[in-house]
């Protein structure tokens, strides 16, 4: 008798996340993906390159890092949605830990949906090219529709691991302070003068915070645990479980 032929499943969950953000890492898909035992998830890690849904990025250095292919592009087509590129490995790093905040977010139950940079550069790709407007707009490295009843429903996230100029920290400043449907904006990281510097962009162009507020959390708390994560904001500490005024928030 001959041996038994697993069944081959789409694997959906993890396309659709790799549409959003242009890859899936092992790391990642460890801690927000697999269920199985260790063997099972080995072999079904394997089997998504095998069955021809991903294969491996084009950079060597990133061997964990899986890319979605043509078969896959089929499979998100035929439900009306398009993928995002590939990111470079110069910014893989920092595009791991949003997405890594993003599931975080979403294993916690606290989202409606997110959605990624590369998605918003790629619906207004045009706009952004031959508009004034849409060249000077700064797209967050997230935005978080949040779920509940909270004050505020549509916050910006921004991811910062290096310094940037004050001028750039200014544009993108005055980028927010025109963005009317944006409620709240985070900025996420682990060095002191970058919030410092953005403070001062805030302080020099005016940004309405007492419309929209700007919170700074720490980049250690909110890879870890970024529903509960500390938002330090002028008026006091707040996170998003109690923004969203669910199960536990207050």
């Amino acid at each position: 008798m001959g041996r038994t032929v697993r069944p081959r499943t789409v694997p959906m969950r993890e396309i659709l996340f790799a549409a959003k953000t242009g890859f899936l890492s092992k790391p990642l898909w460890h801690e927000f993906f697999a269920q199985r035992s260790r063997a099972q998830n080995a072999r079904i890690w394997k089997d998504m390159v095998g069955q021809g849904y991903f294969r491996l990025h084009p950079s060597e250095m990133l061997r964990n890092v899986l890319v979605l292919t043509p078969r896959s592009l089929e499979v998100l087509q035929k439900q009306g949605l398009v993928a995002v590129t590939h990111p470079h490995i110069s910014v893989f790093d920092h595009d791991e830990k949003v997405s890594k905040i993003a599931l975080g977010l979403e294993r916690a139950r606290v989202l409606e949906q997110f959605t990624t940079e590369s998605e918003l550069k790629k619906r207004f790709f045009v706009w952004m090219k031959t508009t004034a407007e849409g060249k000077a707009t700064k797209f967050p490295d997230l935005i978080l529709d949040l779920g509940g009843t909270g004050q505020f429903n549509r916050i910006a996230i921004e991811v910062e691991q290096s310094l940037k100029s004050f001028e750039r920290y200014k544009s993108m400043m005055n980028s927010y302070a025109n963005a009317k449907k944006i409620q709240a904006v985070i900025f996420i990281s682990d060095q002191q003068t970058i919030f410092n510097r953005i403070g001062r962009a805030m302080t020099t162009v005016n940004f309405p915070s007492w419309e929209r507020p700007v919170g700074f959390g720490l980049m250690n708390e909110w890879l870890k645990s970024p529903d509960t994560a500390d938002i330090h904001l002028s008026r006091g500490v707040s996170s998003i479980r109690k923004w969203t005024n669910l199960h536990g928030g207050s």
